[in-house]
């Protein structure tokens, strides 16, 4: 089964001007940082994203790093907004080149040896403030091909990323254990049209502000595309991680009425129990719900308002007892949470 992790990891010292911050007190741990200052809110949407995809990528000495293979394509179908890129031009996914950029700053200040296969910057186009040369500014785009990439010539090397609500944090450790898989490369391959849609569901998120769209996106990233082989278990703690702020999650309303980190996470589980929930090739594992004490409008019925919370080990949870690989997207679209069980 594959899964997006994004894992609780311990908080890098992080010091300084948008930049390069100074090095750790271990020579092989590092960290820079860059301003989220006067970001509207479809950009730190789009670095939230991009950075859930990058915290925690372990790549191996001798191994390949791709942004774009990491990341995936920037659409709105895997959540990605509308706003300004480097340059000033309001583009789908805009942002996401200052999780390249802050990463680049990270690997100068490391001074690791790495062999940079794909190295473009903005230059004199640059207009962002992130950082204070364009020749810094890396750019990057899926659709182009214009990547950023580089072979790790050095001991095996942790990324870690995060975004706060003033700055983009990103620590890199050589020698390190990351998630458990050598790399967590991005499916980025689009649903294949011989797939076919075999249940769906779609929840309002119209009224939904900010930080309950920012949890639900990060949320739905870190699952969608995920591809359940049979007899394997989809957990939806295991593919979300903790709900952090370090993962980028903040505080929103949950399904009780409270306001907790992570807050509207559960309406993820909850489009994801409406899609497979009549589905004779999937066995439910693990499900519990809001019961009385949901007070929301998200979904129709309390027993369809799933309750999970990783750190109380609350989790949801399925198998494929099938005998074709189930392909599960998770998508904001517009003011609505859609998700889409597709079979080969």
């Amino acid at each position: 089964m594959k899964r997006f992790l994004a894992i609780f990891l311990t908080l890098a010292l992080c010091l300084g001007a948008a930049g390069a911050a100074p090095a750790l007190a271990e020579a092989d741990s590092v960290s820079a940082r860059t301003t989220l200052a006067g970001s509207s809110y479809a950009k730190l949407n789009n670095v939230n994203l991009a950075a859930s995809s990058l915290n925690g990528i372990t790549i191996p000495c001798g191994a390949s790093f791709s942004f774009n293979e990491i990341v995936g394509p920037r659409t709105e179908a895997y959540g990605y907004q509308r706003a300004a890129n480097g340059r000033g031009a309001r583009v789908t996914g805009g942002g996401v080149a200052q999780c390249a950029t802050t990463l680049y700053l990270a690997l100068k200040q490391l001074g690791a040896d790495v062999e940079y296969t794909s190295l473009l910057t903005y230059g004199s186009k640059f207009s962002d403030n992130y950082v204070s040369d364009g020749s810094d500014a890396i750019m990057v785009d899926y659709s182009t091909g214009s990547d950023f990439s580089f072979i790790n010539y050095s001991d095996d090397m942790l990324i870690e990323m995060w975004a706060t609500d003033s700055y983009l944090y990103c620590s890199i450790t050589l020698d390190a254990v990351g998630s458990g898989d050598e790399l967590n490369w991005f499916d980025a391959m689009p649903l294949q049209p011989s797939m076919r849609s075999i249940a769906s569901s779609r929840i309002d998120l119209s009224g939904a502000d900010d930080a309950l769209r920012n949890n639900i996106l990060l949320a739905a990233s870190s699952i969608n595309d995920t591809v359940l082989d049979s007899g394997d278990l989809f957990s939806f703690n295991d593919s979300v991680g903790p709900r952090s702020a370090r993962c980028g999650y903040v505080d929103a309303v949950n399904g009780r009425g409270a306001i907790v980190t992570g807050g509207g996470v559960a309406q993820v589980a909850s489009a994801l129990w409406l899609a497979v929930k009549n589905l004779d090739c999937v066995a439910v594992v693990e499900k519990s719900t809001y019961g009385s004490r949901y007070n929301q409008s998200y979904v129709l019925s309390s027993n369809d308002a799933i309750l999970t919370d990783y750190s109380a080990g609350t989790d949801f949870s399925f198998r494929n007892i099938g005998f074709e690989p189930l392909t599960i997207a998770v998508y904001v679209s517009g003011d609505e949470l859609c998700c889409e069980i597709y079979q080969d």
